[in-house]
């Protein structure tokens, strides 16, 4: 499938900068400039099928000595980096698929992989290992400096870091799994975010790794695709193991009503969990029993409590999860009414709460 990448603002960073620096000085028409000023010999020295190299020359004029080399130096790093963007552009045009985005004065470009993920894609360069050297010409007064690094430590660098996030991805995905065996559902969600959090973060060092001409990338990606894979698989399976049938009984001014059993399984729903229909077949049951235990009344208001008691039931295990008893906060109206109602509601809601921290039910 042919595709194509906009190249974004180039923005370069540099880590793990090795190599020493070295720094020379001419004399008044000395002629003592080093060799790798001369175009022909950096080409010849580097050759491009093994080697990325930024070079920059800067005037010192006016501005202190030691702003201009870093100036130069920048610009070097810079001009390698882009060297490096360009080849991302190129070989990304052969494996991906692209869809620009415009706010305003910002554009986003997203490059959708062949198996699935989502990254961001720019010229930002990761740059590591880069040898930087620079020359003071005080018969000119410039300055220059040469950025190079071997494409086989680059290589290396940026499947180093593949390793890293997928190793992360690994352990992530095993967490989930533990915390799945435990019925801890809201730990395992966690960690399979963080797991594809890991593994999208080998989005760019992928599209760099091609830019190296590394020759094993296809094997890095199908990994990566392959767990996001497993991962998928194993956050359907987790949603519908946690089936939750919710049941009970609301007493309210001595009639039986329904208020806090359908926004409890409102809520478990809207939080990942899937409310069942039977008691037989769930994996969870939530029985409640509420009923409003205390009343007042003061000048035209008149105030409710409702006395909550339910149990989380593990069918897996067949022990309770949790056993609760509570008062909700009290509610308070012009009506009677109206007022347990509202008292029904607080109960609901302070029931949720008492479930979200007392059990990993959902997400």
């Amino acid at each position: 499938m042919k595709r194509t990448i906009v190249v974004l603002a180039a923005v370069i960073a540099v880590v793990a900068l090795s190599g020493g620096t070295a720094f020379g000085q001419g004399g008044q028409g000395s002629g003592m400039l080093p060799q790798w000023v001369n175009d022909s010999w950096r080409d010849a020295q580097y050759p491009p099928s093994e080697w990325y190299v930024g070079y920059a020359v800067d005037a010192v004029g006016s501005a202190k000595l030691s702003d201009v080399q870093k100036r130069a130096e920048q610009s070097a790093k810079q001009k390698l980096a882009e060297g490096i963007s360009v080849r991302i552009q190129s070989v990304s045009s052969t494996h991906t698929s692209s869809v620009r985005t415009t706010d305003g004065k910002n554009a986003s470009e997203t490059v959708k992989k062949d198996y699935g993920q989502q990254i961001l894609a720019s010229t930002d360069a990761e740059v590591a290992k880069v040898e930087l050297t620079t020359f003071h010409d005080q018969a000119n007064n410039r300055f220059y400096a040469l950025a190079k690094v071997r494409k086989s430590d680059l290589a290396a660098y940026y499947v180093s870091r593949i390793d890293y996030y997928q190793q992360n991805a690994e352990n992530d995905f095993k967490l989930a799994k533990q915390f799945a065996d435990s019925d801890k559902k809201r730990s395992a969600m966690e960690k399979i975010a963080d797991a594809k959090k890991n593994i999208g973060e080998c989005g760019k060092y992928n599209e760099l790794l091609s830019a190296v001409d590394y020759k094993d990338t296809k094997r890095l990606v199908d990994k990566g695709a392959a767990l996001l894979r497993d991962l998928a698989a194993f956050e359907t399976k987790l949603n519908e193991s946690s089936s939750i049938f919710v049941g009970g009984r609301e007493i309210l001014n001595e009639k039986d009503v329904s208020i806090v059993i359908p926004a409890i399984q409102s809520m478990l729903s809207e939080s990942g969990c899937r409310v069942a229909d039977k008691r037989e077949e769930s994996n969870f049951i939530l029985t409640v029993d509420v009923r409003d235990c205390e009343k007042s009344a003061s000048g035209a208001f008149f105030y409710v409590y409702a006395c909550v008691k339910a149990d989380v039931y593990n069918v897996k295990t067949g022990k309770s999860d949790a056993k609760l008893n509570f008062t909700a906060p009290k509610a308070g109206w012009t009506n009677e009414e109206r007022a347990g109602k509202k008292a029904f509601e607080e109960a609901a809601t302070a029931l949720w709460k008492e479930v979200r921290d007392k059990t990993e039910l959902c997400k």
